[in-house]
């Protein structure tokens, strides 16, 4: 008896040992569904990163491309005549290269259209590569308190990445005589590099910190705060909101600082641009898993 109550006994523990070890395997599913979430958030704003900074674009070359049509109320360019390809106008990274339209031609009649071409492609001396037509309609001149500034997209990219939709930019005089910009994506519609097609929407605040009072546009530096929502049918959707103001300066292609909150599928994430340095870093993390990211333009 004492030795089939010993054998009953190691039955029982090796029963419980059994359970133990599925418990484990169990757990060890759990954690690497999670790490899988994780990666999958890391991959979407990575894409939703580039989508936002895609758009953006479009403020630099309206600001650049304005004041050399003298539809800006900075008067470092009084020409009427717009060469965009003038050595004078070299300091203008985004639109060198391009042919600018201005209908109608004066610098007074409103409303009017200035479109931005840039053809088969032009690389610009930072490297960004754009395709295709800016249609930018104007209500008053750009930096004029609430004009409206409407930007729709003809078969246009930047870096690879295809733009529809309608940027709209609104500015507004601050009590420093900064100049402000209200700024919305609508009905956005991003083409990546690999043919995926997403939607993309926003609504941020450009706030002007630096140079302020210059005579030029291209030594401008802006606080950018606001949020955003990217969609893929293969992954879900993302948001962001700025959590400390992204910093935009006019001698960097790319924000050199700030921090936005995002959340995808219940997770939070952040993705942080660093602290002032001029570079294309920036640092996702979502859970433990944390990635530094190259950015798209």
């Amino acid at each position: 008896m004492k030795t089939k109550k010993t054998l009953i006994f190691a039955g029982v523990i090796a029963a419980t040992i059994g359970l133990s070890l599925n418990a484990c395997k169990k757990d060890s599913s759990t954690t690497t569904n999670s790490s899988a979430t994780e990666t999958e958030g890391i991959n979407t704003a990575t894409s939703a990163t580039a989508s936002e900074m895609m758009y953006d674009d479009a403020f630099d070359v309206v600001s650049q491309s304005g004041e050399q049509g003298g539809v800006s109320t900075s008067s470092i360019n009084s020409k009427q005549a717009i060469d965009a390809t003038a050595t004078d106008t070299a300091s203008y990274t985004t639109t060198a290269g391009a042919t600018i339209t201005l209908t109608p031609a004066d610098a007074s009649t409103f409303p009017k259209t200035l479109t931005v071409n840039y053809g088969a492609g032009v690389t610009s001396a930072n490297g960004v590569t754009r395709k295709g037509e800016l249609i930018i309609t104007l209500s008053g001149k750009i930096r004029a308190a609430g004009t409206t500034i409407s930007v729709t997209y003809n078969n246009y990219s930047v870096n690879g990445y295809g733009l529809a939709g309608t940027y709209t930019m609104i500015p507004q005089i601050a009590a420093d005589s900064g100049v402000n910009f209200s700024v919305t994506v609508t009905n956005g519609s991003i083409t990546l590099p690999g043919g995926t097609v997403s939607t993309y929407s926003g609504a941020e605040t450009f706030t002007q910190v630096g140079g302020i009072g210059s005579a030029s546009v291209t030594d401008d530096t802006y606080q950018i705060t606001g949020n955003f929502s990217y969609s893929s049918a293969s992954t879900g959707a993302i948001t962001g909101t700025v959590t400390t103001p992204l910093v935009k300066s006019a001698d960097c292609k790319d924000i050199v600082s700030g921090v936005v909150a995002l959340t995808y599928k219940g997770l939070s994430g952040t993705l942080d641009f660093g602290s002032g340095t001029c570079d294309n870093q920036a640092t996702l993390t979502f859970g433990k898993t944390v990635k530094i990211i190259t950015l798209a333009r």
